[in-house]
């Protein structure tokens, strides 16, 4: 059985030939029961889309190779630990175990912004840099809700 250290290690060297290919260097593999169910690389710079992470592309391609959204009883590993972005996809999708390669705080030698977006979430909404307004109109924000 391949061990935690090794997935990491495979995490590294494809987020390396991933930079080699000009893109971002993260990349993430998401397992069960001890096989690889899917792989994702950071492709955001191919794809223009700020969205698209190691961890997202990784959990989009778990989902459609199993073809359910929810991921309990997998594993992901990842080269760094997970954007507060990427941490919630995982929350949603019902994995319960990240192991990764470096830090936040590590990688903020490189990277400020994953790790200033840990502390914004700390502050209270009105003190944040992006501003998030409730807006309540005539109809009741939950009905969508309640079909």
């Amino acid at each position: 059985m391949t061990s935690h250290e090794e997935w990491i290690e495979r995490c590294i060297a494809m987020a390396g030939a991933n930079a080699d290919a000009g893109q971002m260097p993260f990349a993430s593999i998401i397992v069960r029961d001890g096989e690889e169910v899917a792989r994702g690389l950071n492709d955001g710079k191919a794809a223009m889309d700020p969205t698209a992470h190691g961890e997202i592309r990784a959990l989009q391609a778990a989902g459609k190779k199993l073809k359910q959204t929810d991921l309990t009883g997998c594993i992901l590993y990842t080269n760094c630990e997970p954007c507060p972005m990427c941490l919630g996809a995982v929350y949603w999708s019902g994995i319960k175990e990240v192991y990764y390669g470096l830090s936040i705080e590590a990688q903020a030698e490189f990277d400020q912004l994953p790790k200033y977006m840990y502390e914004e979430f700390q502050r209270n909404k009105e003190d944040r840099e992006v501003k998030v307004t409730e807006i309540k109109g005539k109809t009741d924000s939950r009905a969508p809700f309640k079909k």
